[in-house]
C-alpha cells in the first residue's frame, strides 16, 4: 500500500522526535503492507521558503535511508509536503516542487475550524495552474463535519481529497468517523494516508482503516482509493475526477 500523508522524518516537525521513533515507524509500516510512504511534514509560507523546507527533507532523508537499508522488506520514502491554505498560495517560489514526487499533486491542509472563503478561488488558481490540490483529512475540519456537502463544491473545480486512517477507525471520535463515511459513500475521498507522527497512537497503520473503508465503499472503489489513484498520483499520472 502507499501511505500518502506520512511524518516520518525526525524532527522536521511535530513528527518523530528521533531516528528510533522512525526506526520503530518503519517497522510498524513494513507490518501493516506499507511500501510507499510520502514524507508529507508541515509547510507553511510563514515558517518557511520552499528551500529552506527541501533542506529540511533532504537532512532527513539522509539520516533515515541507512535505516531503510537495513530492512529486510522492500520500502520506500518519496518526497512531499502538507502546504497549509493561504489566499497567496499560488504565488510561493517554486510551489510545484512541493508536489508528491514531482508530479502535479499537492496535499493542502484546511483550517481545523472553518473552510476560509478563499478556499475554492485557491482551488481554482492552482488547476489552471497544472496543480491538482489533494485536501488533506476534510472529514476532520468542523464545517464538513457540520456539514459535509460543503466539500463538494472544492471537488467539483478539481481537488481530490485524502482520509486519515485514524478518522476510519475512531481515533478522533465518532462525529469524524461519521463523516468521513459519509464523505466515502459519497464518493468525494480518493485516497487513504496514516497521517502518522510517531509510533505510538497515530502510527502508520493501515490496514484496519483499509478494511473498514472496503466496508464502506465496496471493493471496486476501494480499490481505487487504496491502490489505483495513489498510484497514478504517485506517477503524475491524469485522474478524471468524474470518475472518483
Amino acid at each position: 500500500m502507499i501511505d500518502l500523508h506520512c511524518h516520518i522524518y525526525p524532527g522536521v516537525d511535530d513528527g518523530p522526535i528521533s531516528l528510533e521513533e522512525t526506526r520503530a515507524m518503519l517497522d510498524i509500516a513494513v507490518t501493516e503492507g506499507i511500501r510507499t510512504i510520502i514524507a508529507s511534514h508541515h509547510f507553511s509560507e510563514e515558517d518557511h521558503t520552499v528551500e529552506t523546507y527541501l533542506d529540511a527533507i533532504q537532512e532527513g532523508k539522509s539520516q533515515v535511508q541507512p535505516l531503510i537499508d537495513d530492512l529486510s522488506a522492500d520500502i520506500k520514502i518519496l518526497d512531499g509536503a502538507e502546504v497549509f491554505i493561504s489566499p497567496n498560495i499560488i504565488h510561493i517560489k517554486d510551489l510545484k516542487k512541493l508536489c508528491i514526487n514531482n508530479s502535479r499533486y499537492l496535499l493542502i491542509e484546511l483550517p481545523m475550524m472553518d473552510i476560509p472563503i478563499y478556499t475554492e478561488d485557491v482551488v481554482y488558481s492552482l488547476k489552471i495552474n497544472g496543480i491538482t490540490p489533494i485536501i488533506a483529512h476534510p472529514e476532520r475540519n468542523r464545517r464538513i463535519v457540520h456539514e459535509p456537502s460543503t466539500l463538494e463544491p472544492l471537488i467539483n473545480l478539481g481537488a481530490l481529497a485524502q482520509v486519515n486512517t485514524g478518522s476510519i477507525t475512531g481515533l478522533f471520535g465518532k462525529h469524524v468517523r461519521k463523516t468521513a463515511k459519509k464523505l466515502i459513500k459519497q464518493n468525494m475521498i480518493h485516497a487513504l494516508g496514516s497521517d502518522a507522527h510517531s509510533p505510538r497512537r497515530r502510527g502508520p497503520y493501515m490496514k484496519e482503516a483499509a478494511r473498514q473503508l472496503t466496508k464502506w465503499a465496496g471493493s471496486h472503489a476501494a480499490r481505487r482509493i487504496l491502490h489505483t489513484i495513489p498510484e497514478a498520483i504517485i506517477n503524475d499520472g491524469y485522474i478524471e475526477v468524474s470518475d472518483k
